[in-house]
């Protein structure tokens, strides 16, 4: 099950390549909604979203306010931000190495989480363009990664109870201008360009369990694999990314953490090979679907 925001700002869920209106299926079955959008889902105990499922599964299972899905019919799976997306950097071995001498900056495998963040404006959803922003930036990068969704805050949160805080994931990009990354001393500036933080199209729930770490990630750009990776290749687990996270700084319900990129960014190449207008960027993940974004063209 995959939970998505409809066009119109309401709740859906894809089953088998089936979209299912959730309030449309709500009225039809005679039953009341719970949650009208993301946010209520998210916001809601445990009793409710586990009543939610099984309206979704029975909705599915008659065919109810069913349509064949396509991305087309949803936006972003939040409709907004409510806090800075969480990010870590050098989280794969592979991609640390290949883009070292081009930043800079040292080899050496990282001994603690690096952690930045992308601002709010960040955020779009599937298939819409990132901007090009000509006269700001002419170096515009993909880094395709996968988001968790955090469902239960907590501070100071452990190793082995950090699967309990996580509602979801889902795929995303964490789009940079290599140019202004590179110019200022810091991060922020080449990484919260507006737009540019696709995610979507959906928060798939993990019902507290991890996923397997043979989970795969990859980003393809006009179709041509460029990264490819299993989570297993993460120098940091997602277990310790919590923890790190959460020591001593409250995760709240709906914050989202982009837990790092492989190896394959244009930047690594020899000539880099960064976006062109029009480019088309496809980030997968085994077990949501995939996310789907374009270069624009001005």
């Amino acid at each position: 099950m995959h939970y998505v925001t409809l066009k119109q700002g309401r709740l859906g869920a894809v089953i088998n390549n089936h979209l299912i209106d959730i309030d449309a299926a709500s009225s039809i079955l005679g039953l009341a909604v719970p949650c009208f959008d993301m946010w209520s889902l998210l916001d809601s105990p445990q009793s409710i979203q586990d009543d939610f499922d099984a309206l979704v599964q029975t909705a599915y299972e008659q065919h109810i306010a069913c349509v064949s899905y396509t991305p087309e019919l949803v936006g972003s799976p939040l409709p907004h931000l409510r806090r800075n997306v969480f990010c870590i950097g050098k989280n794969y071995a592979d991609h640390a190495a290949e883009i070292a001498h081009k930043m800079g900056i040292s080899a050496d495998l990282p001994k603690y989480p690096i952690v930045f963040s992308k601002a709010t404006n960040t955020l779009i959803g599937p298939l819409e363009n990132i901007p090009l922003h000509a006269g700001v930036t002419r170096k515009i990068d993909y880094e395709g990664e996968l988001a968790l969704v955090i469902g239960k805050a907590g501070v100071n949160i452990s190793k082995q109870d950090a699967w309990r805080h996580v509602f979801g994931f889902s795929c995303y990009n964490d789009v940079s201008a290599r140019d202004l990354q590179k110019r200022h001393s810091q991060w922020h500036l080449g990484k919260c360009l507006d737009g540019f933080g696709p995610m979507g199209p959906a928060i798939t729930p993990t019902y507290g369990r991890p996923l397997s770490d043979d989970s795969r990630l990859t980003c393809r750009v006009n179709g041509e694999l460029r990264q490819d990776a299993t989570i297993a290749q993460m120098i940091f687990d997602i277990p310790t990314i919590i923890s790190t996270l959460s020591a001593g700084i409250t995760l709240e319900v709906g914050d989202v953490i982009a837990t790092g990129t492989p190896a394959g960014v244009g930047m690594g190449f020899n000539p880099m090979r960064f976006l062109e207008p029009g480019d088309k960027v496809e980030v997968t993940i085994t077990g949501t679907l995939p996310l789907t974004n374009h270069l624009a063209f001005t």
